[in-house]
């Protein structure tokens, strides 16, 4: 698990005070790391050699004036100068690039030729204190960066995205970022999955973990989640039986094939029995699997429940049903998504009980629930962009449940009475965007609820089991969720 920061300048400033660095070093530790980079990627024979760096007015842009200092006469190295530098440590750092004999360009005398005979473009206009939007000229610029095959690099943030990770247009699209002393939650929101390629962290002196500690108090908003942090139901002990790991009980509603999706993936993550529950009483049970039980109500032995997944928006009866039994059994975890996201009688629910709930909503499923719950009314967008914020207002609301907003990367927040904690999982692929994806993901929350997780901890490692099985899918377009399924017992 790795930090997250809304905000490093803070930390820099910290940093210097603690340890006694001065910001010229640490601009040239960054423009070091940013060499490593370059080197990496720059042909050092044929057409494409040049390396262009786009150098802002700020201490962004002093980090491209000392790189291209540093890469001097090891490569074609070309400067644009996007804007007058006018810090302090630009305005040297332009000066000893120009004493080196770099070449300058000013943003006036750009074409579409400098990008096509690049190698490297490296992105040093803005950094973590943009906002609002990019001037029109920029915008071409950046543009036309983005179109060509050249190897394109961004120093800390890429331009165009600010810190609450909003995307302007013409943004810099970067194959790799290197951002500098510590993580940004801005390069892990949704909109800028496809800006920031490949992330890298900067040391700017000392190690990151001395640089992160280097405040006084906490200044970290958020954890990214990792591998590491799953944690696999494995069965460690040998005098066990099906009931040792517990009894997952599911809804089976109108559209039947969501409940056996999620009844298979629990199976097969571990739960010992598995159980869809009609309420109805009308149910044809003829396309469950075998190793599914069926029945009309609710099992004495359950230990977990999800609700919500092709239930039906319009089965007010079932979801009573299903939410006075838990009232009932305050013990019992449960997980809500899809349909139960639409009834109102979730609100009810929530107010009376909220600890040991995880509810897994999609963008437009959380404009539902934020809704019914009497905290705002959103269009779909803002829940995407304003994802953090809203789901800390969300679990302060509703103490002790777990929340998992699903996404390109999704967060989970949870509210302990104390404190609010985000967590973001970066692993995912886009094959997961399709019907039934959603339905294994919960599936595999219940059979570690019905294992007796924690909510939080059921939450986490099932979405990164979901995220890392999406990652062994070889043809991203051709998923099916059984492909998911099947692939479970690779985990490791």
């Amino acid at each position: 698990m790795q930090n997250l920061f809304f905000d490093t300048r803070k930390l820099d400033e910290s940093c210097r005070a603690s340890y006694g660095l001065s910001e010229e070093l640490m601009m040239e530790n960054a423009a070091t790391a940013l060499e490593s980079a370059v080197l990496s990627h720059v042909q050092f024979e044929g057409v494409k050699n040049r390396v262009l760096i786009f150098c802002g007015a700020g201490n962004n842009g002093a980090d491209g004036y000392a790189l291209a200092r540093r890469l001097r006469l090891k490569c074609n190295v070309v400067v644009f100068q996007c804007a007058a530098p006018k810090s302090e440590l630009c305005i040297l750092q332009a000066a000893r690039a120009e004493k080196c004999g770099t070449v300058f360009f000013e943003l006036e005398d750009f074409t579409l030729e400098f990008v096509e005979s690049a190698g490297v473009i490296v992105d040093c206009i803005f950094g973590t204190g943009f906002h609002g939007e990019l001037d029109e000229k920029i915008q071409i610029l950046l543009s036309d960066a983005n179109d060509v095959s050249a190897y394109r690099i961004a120093c800390d943030v890429p331009s165009g995205i600010d810190s609450d990770g909003n995307v302007s247009v013409g943004s810099f699209r970067a194959n790799l970022t290197v951002t500098m002393g510590a993580l940004k939650l801005s390069l892990f929101h949704d909109l800028t999955k496809d800006f920031v390629g490949e992330i890298v962290c900067a040391d700017l002196g000392v190690a990151r973990r001395l640089y992160e500690n280097s405040s006084n108090f906490p200044l970290n908003v958020a954890s990214l989640l990792e591998k590491s942090d799953m944690i696999l139901p494995n069965r460690t002990k040998f005098c066990v039986n099906k009931g040792t790991f517990g009894h997952a009980a599911i809804s089976f509603g109108e559209k039947k094939g969501a409940a056996i999706i999620s009844a298979q993936a629990a199976f097969r993550f571990g739960a010992g029995l598995v159980s869809l529950v009609d309420f109805s009483k009308t149910a044809d049970f003829g396309a469950v699997p075998n190793e599914i039980m069926t029945t009309f109500q609710i099992p004495e032995n359950t230990t977990a429940v999800a609700l919500g997944m092709g239930t039906g928006r319009n089965s007010d009866d079932v979801f009573s049903a299903w939410f006075d039994f838990l009232k009932k059994n305050p013990e019992i975890p449960c997980i809500l998504d899809a349909d139960a996201f639409f009834s109102p009688l979730i609100f009810d629910f929530l107010k009376t009980r909220s600890r040991k709930v995880v509810l897994t909503p999609h963008p437009k499923e959380f404009q539902n629930l934020l809704k019914i719950c009497e905290l705002g009314e959103y269009s779909v967008s803002v829940c995407v962009k304003r994802r953090p914020e809203l789901i800390e207002k969300f679990c302060r609301q509703f103490p002790k449940s777990t929340l998992l907003v699903k996404g390109a990367n999704p967060m989970i927040g949870q509210f302990d009475g104390r404190k609010f904690n985000l967590y973001v999982n970066p692993l995912g692929r886009p094959c997961l965007a399709k019907g039934g994806s959603g339905d294994v993901l919960s599936g595999l929350i219940v059979a570690l609820l019905a294992q007796k997780y924690k909510c939080l901890d059921a939450a986490a490692s099932a979405s990164l089991a979901h995220a890392l099985l999406s990652q062994q899918i070889e043809c991203d377009f051709s998923m099916t969720p059984f492909d998911l399924i099947q692939k479970i017992s690779t985990l490791r």
